[in-house]
């Protein structure tokens, strides 16, 4: 969390000249007004959906299919990429990886061997300024592996500073 996921997908998107798809999983309700925003504050338009197959009747024309906060989404992301990839869209996804137990999150594992190109992000550790890959969940209230929140729920953490947490 807090690396620049949504932000780089955004400035892909702005670069890019293909028509495209911006989705979003229904499940986050962090932002009601039907568009997606990064830590910064900068928002585009997305269409909320509770699976990447809910778009498939408006991909007439469309190049692109950007997919933010792709843990999110049920295991039919596996074959909804698939049909996708075989219609000739590019997908460009953003989401963790990895849950704040350091476990792998949702269908993110599959999504990266698919992927042709991933790149990964760091944060910066909130403790000591590290570079960070860990989210370290800072209320207790759930032991849910999702609890979708920002800062008031989450902070980066380096490797160093998620172990001791960890101890």
């Amino acid at each position: 969390m807090f690396a620049g996921k949504t932000t780089e997908l955004l400035n892909r998107l702005n670069k890019t000249n293909q028509n495209y798809l911006l989705i979003k999983p229904k499940i986050d309700t962090r932002n009601i007004n039907n568009s997606i925003e990064t830590h910064d504050g900068v928002q585009k338009k997305a269409i909320t959906v509770s699976k990447v197959s809910d778009v498939f009747s408006e991909i007439d024309n469309i190049q692109l299919i950007a997919i933010d906060e792709a843990q999110f989404f049920p295991a039919s992301i596996i074959e909804d990429i698939n049909y996708l990839v075989s219609k000739n869209i590019q997908i460009v996804v953003a989401g963790l990886d990895k849950d704040y137990l350091n476990q792998p999150f949702g269908y993110m594992q599959q999504i990266i061997g698919m992927a042709k190109s991933v790149t990964r992000l760091e944060a910066v550790c909130n403790k000591c300024s590290s570079p960070a890959s860990y989210s370290h969940r800072i209320t207790d209230n759930s032991s849910s592996q999702i609890l979708v929140g920002a800062s008031d729920q989450y902070e980066a953490l380096c490797q160093k500073c998620f172990d001791s947490y960890s101890l």
